[in-house]
């Protein structure tokens, strides 16, 4: 008993020195509690101890010595604050309460200054910083970005390659984020040269870099457009947040139709030539509701999860006039009097599942990313042929011939990412990515009669069940130097299986394709001073065929133009090689690269002609180089006035081409001119002047459209409100020229793209 007695004692001395700090930390503002802020105890800038406040803002912190300390409180979007503390006794202490001032730009009755709009250049690319007050528009960003175009569908590529679209870095769970996103909730968008290792398949990508510092609370967002031709659009967008979490629901309506006006000549060799107009309307609506939430476990511990459900409806419709003459044999001329229609509808139901974990250690963190979705897909494609014979002036008439297609599919995707910074100047990533395609195929063909009867065409009908799984893994490393060098190297390796099982009513094949994908990149960069920096980076590429180019199966849009898959195709070999310097002054900055692309075995398709039908089928056919420059310039004419001027030129070189006709090099050159002006405090001009030379493909050249954008907006209601006007293609010169060439024939094309007149407006509700 003495024993047990003495032990006591001493460990009551020994807790007797263990006291404990309390108090709570509030909003200066409003005096509410702040959850999540980090308290430290420090001594001579060691952190000796940590806790965070729980949900009403409480925290007790421990402390075994006496002595003299600094208590520091950390909280993201609050200033810094420290605070002197003297143990010189045994007793508790107390704090009270703690309040911190915000440094958070809220979002409601604020007024801001508009500043210009500020483009830096960096060694992974360019970054442009929207105005404080949200008020630069996505497509003013768009923009000015050298190679990227976005069309009227807001689909953005950049040359005609892929670009990748990211959120904070990441990939994002939301559909559409370059519309969906307020601007008043990004700090800047990020034009990145190579995208990060586990995107192998883009070219480039877009990073929206969210405000670290902005107050959610409750806030809805609603968007009107409407236009000529045919456009509507709707949107709405409402979030909320509290202490532990954060929802948010967007909706959303599109509808537009197009018309577009082609010409086409054909000369079959040895057969007929055809000479033909056609009268095309497009019509396109979009419906799409998409959820998310967000709750935090902890500041460090968060878990999202979304929904979304999106529908598209397709219904062209097309006139042909097609007059046809024979070159050898018969000399009866004909009229052919074509009627196109190709529907297609498609149904989405997505759910998705995110787990972020940061770690104390600044920068390293751990994610998850799940998700499920089941697609729908029905096409409906049909043409009618009449034909008067010029001869003897007699008629033939056609049944319909008719295409039906039932796409359904289930898609499983999983992404697991690790960030881990050794200290403040190496950073390793590593993960996997593994994505699934399980889709049935049902197709039927035949012809309808008027009275209603069916003959089938063809085979009459397919069934097909295909696989599609890609698993990859990546890992990429950066490492700056002391002496402002940065390099950074990544590789993915990737493994690609492709599967179909097709069945006829009389024969039954399969297709399996596996393939191994292994990609790497680097990226070394050198500032040299305040003003110049420059950088080189390279990237290698092996993109497998996409499903659609392996299946040996119809996959038509139009009866009259049929296109066969190649289950024997190899993988294409892209590389890239860039340098770039880099000049940023106060009225000017430029940028100046040179660059070297190399593509081997490139998948492209090659024609034949069966009677009336354009039959396609792809090979890997195409080895090419390319050499070329490209530049940037940004000039500040005033305060609030920029001219923007991007441009690549370039040569193609091919090694081959299908036939001695057709040129094997030639020189192409894509720019762009952007003016922008704000003034009076409240409108924004954006003038945007393209163009594009003719560039070669295997099968013959293509010139894209060219022309005038011009948009006006206007803020009103203490920017609350805004106002819009769009005009494409001002001048009417956008037009598409092409020729392709065979070994069967040969063909040039026009097509005349329409103007397009935007009017919209947009208000956001705030609340606390």
């Amino acid at each position: 008993m003495r024993y047990l007695l003495l032990i006591l004692f001493h460990l009551c001395v020994f807790t007797s020195h263990a006291q404990h700090i309390t108090g709570v930390v509030l909003d200066q503002d409003n005096e509410d509690p702040l959850p999540y802020v980090n308290v430290a105890l420090v001594k001579n800038d060691s952190i000796l101890s940590m806790t965070i406040t729980d949900f009403d803002g409480n925290f007790d912190l421990e402390v075994t010595q006496k002595d003299t300390y600094v208590i520091r409180f950390l909280f993201t979007g609050y200033k810094h604050f420290e605070r002197a503390l003297n143990i010189n006794d045994d007793l508790n202490v107390s704090l009270g309460k703690i309040k911190l001032e915000s440094t958070v730009t809220e979002l409601e009755g604020v007024t801001v200054t508009a500043e210009r709009e500020n483009v830096n250049m960096t060694s992974e690319g360019m970054s442009f910083n929207v105005d404080s007050d949200g008020g630069t528009d996505m497509e003013d960003i768009i923009s000015s970005m050298p190679s990227i175009s976005m069309d009227e569908n807001g689909e953005v590529s950049a040359n005609g390659e892929s670009v990748v679209i990211l959120v904070n870095g990441e990939e994002t769970d939301i559909e559409n984020p370059l519309e969906d996103i307020p601007m008043q909730l990004i700090d800047r968008v990020e034009l990145l040269n190579n995208p990060p290792a586990e995107f192998t398949s883009a070219t480039a990508a877009i990073n929206i870099v969210l405000k670290e510092d902005v107050k959610l609370g409750n806030h809805l967002r609603a968007l009107i457009e409407g236009g000529s031709p045919t456009q509507h659009k709707a949107n709405i967008n409402y979030s909320m947040s509290k202490n532990r979490w954060s929802s948010s629901i967007n909706a959303g309506y599109r509808h537009q139709e197009m018309n577009y006006y082609r010409e086409n000549e054909r000369l079959n060799y040895n057969n007929n030539q055809r000479s033909s107009t056609r009268d095309d309307l497009y019509k396109t609506t979009n419906y799409h509701v998409n959820w998310n939430s967000t709750y935090a476990f902890s500041p460090n511990d968060k878990i999202r999860f979304n929904v979304s459900y999106q529908r598209k409806e397709q219904d062209n419709r097309g006139d042909e006039n097609e007059y046809l003459f024979n070159v050898v044999g018969d000399p009866n001329y004909r009229n052919n009097y074509r009627t196109i229609l190709n529907k297609r509808n498609s149904d989405r139901i997505r759910a998705q599942l995110n787990y972020d974990k940061n770690f104390m250690q600044e920068g390293r963190k751990f994610q998850v990313r799940l998700r499920y979705s089941m697609d729908e897909f029905e096409q409906y494609n049909g043409n009618t042929t009449n034909t008067e014979y010029l001869l003897d002036s007699s008629w033939k008439y056609n049944d319909a011939r008719i295409t039906e297609r039932s796409r359904p599919s289930q898609n499983y995707f999983v992404s697991v990412k690790y960030v881990h910074p050794f200290n403040d100047r190496s950073v390793l990533t590593t993960g996997f990515r593994n994505s699934t395609t399980v889709q049935t195929i049902d197709e039927s063909f035949y012809n309808l009669a008027t009275d209603g009867s069916q003959t089938e065409r063809g085979a009459g009908k397919q069934d097909t069940d295909y696989l599609n799984q890609r698993f990859s893994g990546y890992t990429s490393w950066k490492y700056s130097f002391y002496n402002d060098w940065n390099f950074r190297a990544g590789v993915s390796v990737e493994n690609s299986k492709v599967e179909s099982n097709i069945v006829q009513p009389d024969t039954t094949f399969n297709t399996n394709n596996n393939f191994w994908v292994i990609n790497p990149n680097f990226n070394l960069s050198k500032k040299f001073n305040e003003k110049w920096m420059g950088n080189i980076f390279y990237t290698f590429r092996l993109t497998p065929p996409s499903d659609r180019a392996l299946n040996p199966t119809i996959n038509d849009n139009n009866p009259l133009f049929i296109s066969f898959g190649n289950p024997n195709l190899s993988m294409q070999k892209f590389q890239k090689l860039n340098i770039q310097v880099t000049n940023q002054q106060e009225k000017v900055s430029t940028r100046v690269g040179l660059f070297y692309r190399n593509l081997t075995d490139g998948v492209e398709r090659v024609y034949e002609t069966k009677g009336d039908t354009i039959i396609a089928t792809y090979g890997n056919i195409v080895n090419k180089h390319t050499l070329g420059t490209n530049f940037y310039v940004h000039w500040h004419l005033a305060k609030n006035q920029s001219l923007i001027l991007s441009a690549d030129v370039y040569n193609d070189i091919y090694n081959q081409r299908i036939d001695e006709t057709l040129p094997t090099s030639e020189w192409m050159l894509s720019g762009k001119l952007t003016y922008k002006a704000k003034f009076f405090n409240h409108y924004r001009l954006r003038v945007v002047g393209y163009y594009t030379s003719e560039r070669i493909e295997y099968n013959g050249t293509v010139t894209p459209a060219s022309g005038v954008d011009i948009s006006m907006s206007r803020y009103i209601a203490n920017r609350k409100g805004k106002l819009w006007v769009v005009a494409q293609d001002v001048f009417q010169t956008r037009t598409w020229f092409s020729k392709t060439r065979s070994p069967q024939f040969e063909s040039t094309s026009f097509t005349d793209l329409p103007s397009v007149v935007r009017l919209g407006m947009s208000w956001s509700f705030y609340g606390g």
